[in-house]
């Protein structure tokens, strides 16, 4: 006598697979995922265990890219330019010395680069989106019910 595991789902995961799928919320879309979730559990059981996996794996990643804060710029470089001799104590009054006095020796410039720390941002969405296709696999009528990403460059062609 062999024993098996086996899986079943908890009770947050119908709003986990919402979540992570982004689907909207609304009675027929809860209903097609119910619907999905005991198709899965009817025909394949063992295939839970990998939706969790999924799901949990999706949840950590939102996490970190939730507690990913705006990482403050580093300088790269800092240069400065000024007087190359010290400023006189007694500067010129009238208007001629003003003209044969060099002003630009008392100009002081500073310049400073900046560069943002590379983010693991990318990264990790690229991550999720890989977990988000291995729970598809597993739930893959749910493809329907995600929102369509609009095309990047829309608009109406009008002649003048």
């Amino acid at each position: 006598m062999t024993s098996e595991t086996v899986s079943s789902w908890r009770a947050g995961d119908l709003e986990a697979i919402r979540s992570a799928l982004g689907i909207p919320v609304n009675a027929a879309s809860i209903g097609a995922i119910g619907r999905a979730m005991a198709e899965l559990e009817r025909d394949y059981p063992a295939g839970i265990a990998v939706a969790v996996g999924c799901l949990e794996r999706i949840a950590a990643i939102d996490q970190q890219l939730a507690s990913t804060q705006m990482a403050e710029p580093v300088v790269i470089k800092t240069s400065r330019k000024g007087a190359a001799a010290p400023v006189p104590a007694e500067l010129p009054k009238r208007k001629l010395d003003v003209i044969e006095f060099a002003t630009e020796l008392l100009l002081e410039e500073v310049a400073t680069e900046y560069a943002l720390p590379e983010s693991t941002g990318p990264s990790l969405a690229a991550q999720r989106r890989q977990q988000v296709e291995a729970l598809l696999l597993v739930l893959p009528s749910l493809r329907l019910w995600q929102p369509q990403a609009p095309p990047r460059f829309q608009g109406r062609l009008e002649r003048s």
